[in-house]
């Protein structure tokens, strides 16, 4: 199947293995910007523009991210590769998340290329309460670098009502706490999945140049 381009605003980008075309201007009227861009993030906006009823207009899955200082703004899911979705803004970024994690992205200043880490367990993690040590293995570009190696400690913190969009829900809490001693990177990741290890809400940092990455699931993709 052919790879399809989608013209953004002011510019062009190819992305992978798609197999629809999004037409961003259903999204909203006069919504033009899905993803805040990094100059949000530093700067922060004052206006919050996502509402329930926005969303119930858009006719694909979505998801709201929020970067660092930025209001929200949405992300629509391009494609799903079995448990890889690729989600893209109008103004040029994608982001590729594996069962919740973003394990690359493309349109930032500093991109991940690539990560190698183990599924979160929530079943081992909630029955057994304990502590997972994994290893993980970060690259990026601009500059490039291959496999930083992560320590990281996994708890399951217990179940957690969370306010969503769409209401609120109770959600199971991982947390995992992420070190790299050599560059003093030390940050805590977050994650509310459901019973079936669905990922709704997640705080993540994915490089030690970029802010925190909050993503909240709005309209889940089909299976």
């Amino acid at each position: 199947m052919n790879i399809n381009k989608i013209t953004l605003i002011g510019t062009s980008i190819l992305f992978l293995n798609s197999c629809t075309s999004i037409d961003f201007n259903r999204v909203a009227p006069g919504y033009s910007e899905a993803l805040l861009t990094i100059k949000g993030a530093v700067f922060g906006y004052k206006n919050k523009l996502i509402t329930k009823e926005l969303v119930n207009t858009i006719p694909y899955a979505s998801s709201m991210l929020t970067i660092g200082k930025g209001s929200p703004g949405l992300v629509i899911l391009e494609s799903k590769d079995e448990d890889k979705e690729t989600w893209v803004s109008s103004d040029g970024i994608y982001i590729v998340i594996n069962k919740g994690r973003i394990i690359k992205t493309k349109g930032l200043f500093n991109n991940i290329t690539d990560l190698r880490f183990i599924d979160i367990d929530l079943e081992k993690l909630s029955i057994a309460k304990t502590i997972e040590k994994p290893i993980y293995y970060y690259s990026y570009d601009k500059p490039e670098l291959i496999d930083m190696k992560v320590e990281v400690q996994r708890e399951y913190k217990g179940l957690e009502k969370v306010n969503l969009l769409n209401g609120e829900s109770e959600l199971h809490l991982i947390e995992e706490d992420i070190k790299n001693n050599f560059i003093g990177w030390n940050v805590t990741n977050k994650y509310w999945m459901d019973d079936n290890s669905y990922v709704w809400k997640s705080e993540q940092y994915i490089s030690p140049k970029l802010p925190k990455f909050i993503i909240e699931v709005t309209k889940k993709p089909a299976n």
